[in-house]
């Protein structure tokens, strides 16, 4: 089974348990992602809730060509539960050009038990991911990144109304920053709190940009 089944088949398994319950409600963002001008692939979110359980996926799929060779190629998957604002379990798998990473973390009491290829940690308390999809997570001082299973400190900054264009209309939107150790990433959200656009920028100077479709 391909990646792309096994996600569809996922998804489709996450829908029935959630649609077959009242109140239940669905909500996905699909992103093209450019590479500075260049058009480099795709990054998905679905979310599923019921009452106060959040089910997460996301896909992401990057090829950077240059002339007729592929430079770099990402490939994500990540699966999450969520609990009210706080990370019940979290299921990734990376290939970052060629590096295979893995993150496994379960809700254990009052720790989630996180394995890595690095190895095994505790984080007690509410944990977090990089969680776009949510702006409660701007609350945050620390968040855990799924590629990597590390829980980075963050410093994040509102920095006002902007106006931006989103599928080809001019919106206004509300600026974040999010800044660590390794990388920046800037979040536009709509009035209503609606994600609308990322924006990250790695420490050597490359920019990632998300148009939403």
């Amino acid at each position: 089974m391909t990646r792309k089944h096994q996600y569809q088949t996922l998804l489709g398994l996450l829908m029935l348990c959630v649609v077959s319950v009242a109140q239940a409600s669905s909500q996905q963002w699909t992103f093209k992602v450019f590479l500075h001008d260049q058009e480099i692939g795709q990054h998905r979110f679905e979310v599923f809730t019921q009452d106060t359980t959040r089910y997460v996926a996301v896909e992401a799929s990057f090829a950077v060509k240059f002339l007729f060779f592929t430079a770099y190629d990402y490939q994500h998957s990540n699966y999450e539960v969520w609990q009210r604002q706080c990370l019940q379990s979290i299921q990734s798998r990376t290939n970052d050009n060629g590096e295979l990473q893995f993150v496994q973390g379960e809700r254990q009491g009052d720790v989630l038990r996180v394995s890595t290829p690095e190895g095994e940690d505790k984080l007690p308390g509410c944990i977090r991911t990089f969680a776009y999809w949510d702006p409660a997570f701007l609350n945050s001082r620390f968040l855990l990144n799924a590629q990597t299973g590390e829980l980075q400190a963050v410093q994040i900054d509102k920095l006002g109304a902007k106006t931006i264009e989103v599928r080809g209309k001019a919106v206004a939107a509300n600026q974040y920053r999010i800044v660590t150790d390794a990388f920046s990433i800037d979040l536009w959200y709509s009035p209503q709190r609606e994600w609308l656009a990322l924006q990250s920028t790695t420490r050597d100077g490359a920019v990632l940009r998300y148009q939403l479709q």
